[in-house]
């Protein structure tokens, strides 16, 4: 599941024009003429005798509603009007000439500019179509400064009618999800060959709608070739990534995870983490801590314990993955122990909690390659001295910057979480707020050295992890919770479910 940036999306659009010799008026009658069966084939029962607005900007985003307006016209949908905010003059050359096309088909052209009173003609509508900015808002933000063009938007938020946003809800931020002074909350978005990062970060999902990905003849060459930074992990990719378990296989042949975590008071978490894994298929499972944990394990005796400075536990080769961080503490001790790690090549190992504050205080950064961390705002914000509200306003450009000045894997979690390594993101396509709360992360944390335990690679493992973790809350709240009272513990509970599910051929139809 490929996404194209802004920047992307013009590439792709100009290397289509520039060395296919596809047209941008054959590209923008493909993508109105598409838009215009999807319109007809989802809202026909609302549109079927009732009016139709389209409200179009004067650029690309303006000619394809044009388009649009035309092909709905010609499909019988007879009550078609065409609202202009910025007027008739303005547009370039191909929105003239799609303009031109649509007086001469006889439909209703309203100049807003000329008449601003006729934009309460909207009222009456019964489907709204925003064709206002399209993706070259990112490039020019400034135009959403205009307070009668904050005024319409606003106006068509307040409508009972359904919305229809062509490529992008006008007033989002394709590539970083935030909104632009106001924004169109669509009930569908269709977008043109390749969705949009911010549609699946910060307040895109509040925007987009349901989201429609229509083909509109960019050559595939150009799609793969152009868009390899974004990607989305859905649940094909967790059911292909997720280790198989053959009937003859036994407890060595699923690796051996150690976990590094817990302490007096927090000794939770490193239970939370020990299970989690197990959950997870991993053979063995052993904590050790700088403190005595053989009695905290007692009624749980899955989990081995080790002496944490016992050398017997670090000449043992079967261990296969180390997971460190939650409630270790934060100390000297934290950082001689990660800094070792560091020093024996260590390949697979995940750092949460007080991992990375150790980390940060003892100046431990950049990590190896293969190394997983998996920070929340909070934490990421104390690691690169930004401001945790800045970093949830670029999920995506601040979990790649952290992948680049770290050198490791970085999951940033939240809503939704990304995982970013040198130039690529891949954003989850599962979670929701219910995951925020005390134990969830030290559950993560658990499921990925589980999975890296068991030797699929940090990409691979991470995501896969980060996945079935937020599905677990979807389900959740689609069995009816609220969201205030998911536990770290009734993660644990499901997950054996959702993976004998993930692990069949039948779709989790969520």
């Amino acid at each position: 599941m490929r996404f194209a940036t802004v920047e992307q999306s013009r590439k792709i659009d100009q290397s289509s024009q520039e060395n296919y010799e596809l047209p941008g008026e054959l590209l923008m009658e493909a993508a109105g003429s598409g838009a215009a069966r999807e319109i007809d084939q989802s809202f026909y029962p609302e549109i079927k005798s009732g009016a139709i607005a389209i409200v179009c900007g004067p650029g690309n985003n303006g000619g394809d509603g044009l388009v649009l307006a035309r092909h709905l016209h010609s499909m019988g949908h007879r009550d078609v009007t065409v609202f202009l905010p910025m007027g008739v003059n303005k547009g370039k050359e191909l929105f003239q000439t799609q303009l031109s096309r649509v007086q001469k088909q006889g439909l209703r052209v309203i100049d807003l500019q000329e008449t601003p009173e006729k934009q309460d003609q909207l009222k009456s509508s019964r489907l709204v179509v925003d064709a206002i900015f399209g993706t070259g808002l990112v490039s020019d933000p400034a135009r959403e400064a205009s307070d009668s063009i904050r005024g319409l938007i606003d106006l068509m938020n307040s409508l009972k009618a359904p919305k229809v946003s062509l490529d992008i809800p006008s007033g989002l931020d394709a590539d970083r999800g935030i909104v632009h002074g106001v924004c169109v909350r669509a009930n569908m978005t269709i977008t043109f060959g390749l969705a949009k990062p911010g549609f699946f970060v910060s307040e895109g999902p509040l925007h987009i709608g349901r989201l429609r990905v229509l083909p509109i003849g960019f050559p595939y060459e150009v799609l793969r070739g152009e868009a390899t930074t974004h990607f989305g992990f859905t649940e094909k990719l967790a059911r292909r990534y997720l280790p198989k378990r053959s009937a003859s296989s036994n407890k060595s042949d699923h690796g051996h995870l150690l976990v590094i975590a817990g302490q007096k008071g927090t000794w939770g978490a490193a239970i939370l983490s020990s299970m989690a894994a197990y959950r997870m298929g991993t053979g063995y499972v052993t904590l050790a801590s700088f403190e005595d944990s053989s009695k905290v394990v007692a009624e749980t005796p899955e989990v081995m314990t080790a002496e944490i400075d016992d050398e017997e536990l670090w000449s043992n080769k079967k261990i296969s993955a180390i997971a460190i961080g939650p409630g270790m503490g934060v100390n000297q001790r934290s950082a001689d122990l990660i800094q070792r790690l560091k020093d024996e090549k260590r390949e697979r190992v995940v750092l949460d909690a007080d991992a990375l504050t150790t980390c940060v205080q003892f100046g431990l950064f950049p990590l190896p390659a293969s190394w997983v961390i998996t920070p929340h705002s909070g934490e990421l914000s104390r690691i690169l001295k930004v401001d945790a509200k800045t970093i949830n306003r670029d999920r995506f450009g601040f979990a790649k910057k952290a992948s680049c000045e770290l050198g490791c894997h970085v999951l940033l979690k939240g809503f939704r979480s990304v995982l970013a390594f040198e130039d690529r993101c891949m954003v989850i396509m599962s979670g929701n707020s219910s995951l925020a709360k005390a134990g969830t992360g030290d559950i993560l944390t658990g499921m990925v050295g589980g999975l890296l335990a068991q030797g699929l690679p940090a990409l691979q493992g991470t995501a896969t992890a980060a996945y079935i973790h937020g599905r677990m809350a979807d389900e959740w709240l689609k069995q009816g919770n609220d969201k205030r009272t998911l536990t770290a513990s009734d993660l644990s509970q499901h997950l054996p479910q959702l993976m004998g599910r993930l692990a069949g051929k039948a779709p989790l139809g969520l």
